[in-house]
């Protein structure tokens, strides 16, 4: 330990990066913030990586849903290049990036990060609100030496959610919200509540006879909460 507190440079760790993937409210952040402080508990120099538009539950910290925050130095950025005098410290061995699907540079970087010796842990909604990919997350995988899936409780029938459902009708991809936005659902749920979305769309456009446009939701198929299913789980 230096005269001014601050944990002195251990031995090096091999670089390595760990994604943490999931929808909304699956408890992401919550793992990144585990990992993190394990790592600050084995004495090594940490940085928390804050996304600058998440201001949601802490303007300056990373923190949970439940307003839990991380231990130690966060930086906060649009772009992980602002922070790279931060990250890329010599001394730094442990960098935590919260929000990673936000962040335009976050592939490149994060395995720079890796190649000089650094572990790098992300977590990453695993697509966006219509299911489909976020880009810097399709880059990171293939560079990814560990994938973390985790999955929300489904806000719809208490189900493993894995989707997370825009509650509101906008359709910008960076839209942050919590609750009030957003909702964890599973695979049934979230075409029930798209099919619902578009029938009633439908009816209040001024062209009763337009066809739906869901592929989720044909006229004429029957809803998924109508179908008898097996559910088998994986304890």
């Amino acid at each position: 330990m230096s005269s001014d507190g601050t944990p002195l440079c251990r031995s090096p760790v091999r670089g390595k990066i760990t994604c943490i993937l999931g929808p909304m409210f699956s408890g992401k952040t919550t793992e990144l913030l585990r990992m993190h402080d394990r790592q600050i508990i084995a004495k090594r120099k940490c940085v928390l990586v804050k996304y600058a538009g998440d201001t949601r539950y802490d303007p300056e910290l990373i923190a949970t849903h439940a307003k839990m925050t991380g231990q130690g130095i966060t930086v906060k950025a649009h772009r992980l290049s602002e922070v790279e005098e931060h990250i890329f410290d010599p001394c730094v061995q442990v960098v935590s990036i919260d929000e990673g699907q936000f962040f335009s540079d976050c592939a490149e970087t994060c395995d720079r990060l890796a190649n000089v010796g650094k572990l790098v842990y992300v977590a990453a909604l695993s697509g966006t609100f219509e299911r489909k990919p976020f880009p810097q997350v399709s880059l990171l995988l293939p560079y990814a030496d560990e994938i973390k899936q985790v999955v929300a409780v489904c806000m719809g029938c208490g189900l493993d959610a894995s989707y997370s459902f825009r509650n509101t009708l906008d359709k910008k991809v960076e839209v942050i919200g919590g609750e009030d936005t957003y909702r964890a659902l599973c695979r049934s749920c979230y075409i029930d509540e798209s099919c619902r979305r578009e029938k009633t769309t439908v009816k209040s456009s001024t062209n009763e006879n337009r066809p739906v446009s869901n592929h989720l939701c044909r006229e004429g198929d029957a809803s998924p909460s109508d179908v008898p299913r097996k559910i088998s789980r994986i304890q």
